[in-house]
């Protein structure tokens, strides 16, 4: 055999490779090699493939095997090869699969012991560097589909389908975590120069969003006289730090209501009213029937409507609290000058409670109290959770019988500065209360908030309502100490006077 500066030329016929797949595949390469002397070598290899590649090539050149072989390979490979020989082949490897670096030619008077054969076929995008264990990571499955109902990589979650709030999102995430709306997170919409609805004046039904806004329907304004309401950005004239007594508690305006007739706001949106003017307001035509307008039911509600026990076992028709049919019956059961609103909402998730608040003027105090002539404030609740008055001071719901101690004390009464433009003086008118009121997560609720006149229709009374919320946590029981003491915590179910 010729060595070193000898020449062989070799025509390499047929190269033919089987590979497995598997981590113990074996592969098998033939190579027959024709020297210019007519003698040949056969050289045949084995080697061990944990990858599988495919690569499909033509190598025409001049193979100078002397110590390095280059092999179009999709791994890189070591061959242990004989022979110094000029070739011309066609690599028709379409599947090979190896870690082995260690393939020996029978030909005893050669040997080719460079361990780093590059593979150098264009047409091959596996990078995977052979050191003897093949690390090859690539993957031949299809990637992943949402909506297939498998979690694939990448997915947060797949439920079989491409639809969003059933708690796996269209593109297979999760969905944000539930939030509990409240006063903070409420958007507001009663800019006054926009005209806003009532129940927007009340800082509702300001989107389609529960966690922006208390989503409501079925809402109503019910009053024959169109001056019996009025939506306003202020009250009165009096100022404290700069600023109306009677300004909004949310937003920028709020709702009123009367048994009388309220002035038009000015052009800043105040309504001011002349010294004592309430006592000459009185018949505004709106409905004077001897009935509550449903669903408000005066009958005792509680210990399943034998009443007994208030707030305890509500029969779901009467009212729970069972404050309001002492009141009914001291008015004669006549209320007059009739000026409601009506609403539903669906609690949102979270949700445990609500609040609003507001502030009551009457020009019936001081002369009538504990007379028929007791003008009524009602807010009204039905629901799963509680039914029935939620206005209530104590065993009574607004009036100004109920007020009377508070009036006497705290309230703003005759001649104080505080009544200054709202048409109440020398009579008497609340600062802003709280009312709180438990509801469950996920019920309907009805609300109706009215306000008449018992008895007759003069000497007019008027409410300011406002503000109304939702809460993340559920108010205080009445009977809980840290509503019987002096000062009740401002979270107390019922009416909470200011602080």
């Amino acid at each position: 055999m010729l060595r070193d500066n000898t020449w062989i030329a070799l025509t390499l016929g047929t190269l033919m490779v089987v590979a497995c797949n598997g981590d113990d595949a074996t592969t098998v390469a033939t190579a027959t090699a024709t020297e210019s002397d007519t003698s040949s070598t056969t050289v045949t290899a084995t080697q061990t493939a944990t990858a599988t590649m495919t690569a499909t090539g033509t190598m025409s050149g001049t193979d100078t095997m002397s110590g390095t072989d280059s092999m179009s390979e999709s791994d890189s490979t070591s061959v242990t090869a004989t022979a110094t020989d000029t070739a011309t082949a066609t690599d028709t490897d379409v599947t090979a699969t190896d870690t082995d670096p260690t393939a020996t030619d029978t030909n005893p008077t050669a040997t080719d012991t460079d361990p780093t054969a590059t593979d150098t076929d264009p047409t091959d995008t596996d990078t995977d560097t052979d050191t003897g264990t093949d690390s090859d990571t690539d993957t031949t499955g299809m990637p992943g589909v949402c909506g297939d109902g498998v979690i694939d990589a990448g997915e947060q979650c797949d439920d079989g389908n491409n639809e969003d709030g059933d708690g796996c999102e269209a593109n297979c995430t999760l969905p944000p975590p539930p939030v509990c709306p409240n006063e903070e997170t409420a958007v507001k919409c009663d800019v006054f120069e926009d005209n806003p609805e009532w129940y927007q004046a009340m800082e509702m039904g300001c989107s389609q969003d529960p966690n922006e806004t208390p989503v409501i329907y079925d809402e109503s304004m019910n009053s024959n006289n169109q001056n019996a309401w009025r939506i306003a950005k202020g009250f009165g004239t009096y100022m404290e730090m700069g600023e109306l007594l009677y300004s909004p508690r949310g937003g920028d305006t709020f709702l009123m209501l009367s048994t009388g007739v309220i002035s038009q706001p000015n052009g800043q949106g105040i309504v001011t009213e002349q010294n004592n003017s309430q006592t000459g307001n009185g018949n505004n035509n709106n409905d004077d029937s001897n009935s509550l307008p449903p669903p408000i039911n005066v009958n005792e509600g509680s210990n399943n409507g034998n009443g007994g026990t208030p707030f305890e076992n509500c029969d779901g028709v009467g009212d729970c609290s069972d404050t309001l049919e002492s009141a009914w019956m001291l008015g004669s059961g006549d209320p007059n000058d009739k000026a409601w609103v009506t609403w539903k909402t669906d609690v949102p998730d979270l949700v445990e409670s609500y609040s609003f608040s507001f502030a009551y003027f009457s020009s019936e105090w001081p002369t009538y109290v504990n007379t028929q002539f007791n003008d009524l404030l009602i807010g009204w609740q039905t629901s799963e959770a509680y039914t029935g008055n939620t206005t209530f001071i104590g065993d009574a719901p607004v009036t100004i019988t109920s007020l009377d101690p508070y009036f006497v004390q705290d309230g703003y009464t005759g001649n104080e500065p505080q009544l200054q433009g709202t048409g109440f003086e020398q009579h008497a008118g609340t600062d802003w209360f709280g009312v709180n009121q438990n509801v469950v997560a996920g019920e309907t609720v009805t609300f109706t908030i009215m306000i008449a006149d018992m008895g007759d229709s003069i000497l007019a009374t008027m409410a300011i309502i406002d503000n109304f919320h939702w809460n993340c946590e559920a108010c205080i029981p009445v009977d809980d100490p840290a509503c019987t003491g002096e000062v009740p915590d401002p979270k107390c179910c019922g009416v909470v006077e200011p602080q």
